[in-house]
């Protein structure tokens, strides 16, 4: 009976250890901030980077040294209360494993309506601030977020240790008034001395503007850009994983850079496609990740094909002008083949785009795709409507 292949790519979720690779610059400078008290520091960077495997890495060596620190995913919080019960459900589960007390130990400090909920498969009792509170004022929520993270600063003193928090998609706070929300959570974080903080966060332009002289965040946190993952580094990891499954890899993890770059997560979803229509003939080339990318953007069609949809004739023509590449978008040339009406237009378009998630901001060309399976779909579906094969 031949041998049943393991897939060795994981991309849904957080991934760490056998599943992670490189970033040993990134996560010495993350474990020696979740290692040192009341340090602060800000963590930015495009999505699909690897950011959030990153820090749950570091969380991982920091806990294998003894350390204490938890990760809360901010990015679904529709309210301030929906983030504090996240730092809560965080802390609940990481510190529980250390303290068999910590959850009627943060209560009390709360001073805030809480309901405990037994957690069906740890075990595990999970505070949450009381569902009224998600009705109040949005001032009275965001001091029930201040109350929160001043709770666990608390109990950090009382035990006389040091506990690491990582806030992902911190920035979201801004949508919960502006200013005045980044000037009260800066308020809260800078006077707490036993608790460290990761803020990490992926919309770049937002948390800029957060940090620059004047704003809320200025001069109070280090800060750490998340870029790519060194290319001929990630190339030879892909092939390496290949191999050690049982799948000889001529040249795929080069071409899935190429071709799937810059995001980690996008290179990775194609290595690992590639390596399960590999799997039966036991080997790989770089034109199979050619296939392997057509299947991802298959299974994106649907998804791909609505948003496509929903946009306007100029912004369908921008991102026909961006997928083409070659040229920039306000040229002559560019105007007259995709029947743009002015460079002004074309640059507001892009800027929208760009607003929106569609396309990023790239150095050497302008714009570029968020999703590069997205781009190419928009080169292989629409090329045709210009008369283009």
């Amino acid at each position: 009976m031949p041998r049943v292949r393991t897939n060795p790519f994981r991309i849904h979720g957080v991934v760490t250890d056998s599943y992670f690779t490189d970033r040993a610059t990134e996560l010495t400078r993350l474990e020696q901030v979740l290692a040192e008290a009341g340090t602060k520091l800000l963590v930015y960077g495009p999505r699909r980077m690897g950011k959030t495997s990153a820090l749950a890495q570091a969380i991982v060596n920091h806990q294998r040294r003894g350390g204490l620190a938890f990760l809360a995913d901010l990015s679904t919080a529709s309210t301030p209360v929906d983030m504090a019960n996240r730092i809560l459900e965080a802390a609940a589960r990481a510190l529980g494993t250390r303290w068999r007390d910590v959850v009627s130990d943060l209560v009390a400090r709360l001073h805030l309506a809480v309901t405990l909920t037994p957690d069906p498969v740890s075990g595990f009792i999970l505070p949450s601030l009381d569902l009224g509170l998600r009705s109040r004022s949005v001032e009275d929520q965001r001091g029930s977020l201040v109350s929160t993270l001043d709770a666990i600063e608390a109990l950090a003193r009382a035990r006389k240790t040091a506990i690491g928090v990582v806030l992902d998609e911190f920035q979201d706070i801004h949508r919960f008034g502006g200013e005045a929300a980044e000037w009260q959570l800066r308020g809260a974080m800078q006077h707490h001395r036993q608790v460290s903080y990761i803020l990490a966060g992926s919309e770049a332009a937002l948390i800029r503007r957060m940090v620059d002289k004047g704003h809320a965040f200025y001069g109070m946190a280090d800060q750490l850009e998340f870029g790519p993952i060194d290319p001929d580094h990630l190339a030879r990891w892909i092939d390496s994983r290949m191999r050690r499954a049982g799948v000889e890899a001529a040249g795929v993890g080069a071409r899935a850079v190429e071709a799937a770059g810059p995001g980690t997560r996008d290179v990775v979803q194609v290595a690992r496609r590639c390596f399960d229509n590999a799997r039966g003939a036991g080997k790989a080339s770089a034109a199979d990740v050619d296939l392997a990318l057509d299947d991802v953007m298959a299974e994106q069609e649907p998804m791909l094909e609505t948003t496509w949809n929903r946009l306007t004739v100029i912004q369908q023509n921008v991102l026909r002008a961006v997928a083409a590449g070659g040229g920039g978008l306000t040229t002559r040339a560019t105007l007259d083949r995709f029947a743009l009406p002015s460079s002004g237009s074309a640059v507001n378009t892009a800027a929208a785009l760009t607003e929106s998630g569609i396309l990023r901001r790239a150095e050497a060309r302008g714009y570029a795709f968020e999703n590069p399976f997205f781009a190419r779909w928009v080169r292989s579906r629409t090329a045709g409507d210009l008369g283009l094969h």
